[in-house]
């Protein structure tokens, strides 16, 4: 009866030991996945850094715009004529 029980309980610890192992393999495969997802993030990141500078030009653009819009029309001539040739 005391072997049936002890290896019964080795049983238990190699089939324990199969399952930490295969759950040890699946963290660090997840820990290596890390690494790529955040130089992805640090890509998008840097792009939209640069989309948000242009954002200024846009504001400075869109009031130039409107400043030479309204002069125009103070003196009823043509919005063409007015505007720069870029």
């Amino acid at each position: 009866m005391a072997d049936a029980a002890l290896w019964l309980m080795v049983i238990v610890l190699i089939v324990a030991a199969l399952l930490l192992v295969k759950l040890l393999q699946r963290i660090l495969k997840a820990a290596t996945s890390i690494p790529p997802k955040i130089d992805a993030i640090a890509g998008v990141a840097a792009a939209a850094s640069r989309d948000l500078d242009a954002v200024a030009v846009l504001l400075t653009t869109q009031g130039y715009i409107g400043s030479i819009r309204n002069s125009v029309l103070d003196y009823g001539g043509s919005l063409n004529a007015a505007l720069p040739d870029y």
